[in-house]
């Protein structure tokens, strides 16, 4: 099963400093000028979303007990204080 990735092409500006340490990754690494730039992007993007699955555990390691017991029937009541 092959997966089709659409690649669209962009034209970006670099400072001669940033190209020159691209350059040079490119031929330590030995991949693409355009792959380190995606890895690079995708490394951002994973950065700056939140881990759900770290906040799961932390809530967990919370061990919560007790609250009250109609909590599932009146949640609206004790988030938003409906009735």
């Amino acid at each position: 099963m092959y997966i089709t990735i659409t690649m669209i092409r962009t034209q970006i500006y670099l400072p001669e400093n940033i190209h020159k340490r691209l350059l040079a990754l490119r031929g330590s690494q030995g991949k693409s000028l355009a792959q380190i730039i995606r890895e690079a992007i995708e490394k951002q993007f994973a950065a700056d979303e939140p881990s759900q699955e770290n906040d799961i555990l932390k809530l967990a390691d919370l061990k919560l007990k007790g609250g009250p017991k109609d909590l599932s029937k009146n949640i609206d009541q004790y988030l938003y204080g409906e009735k």
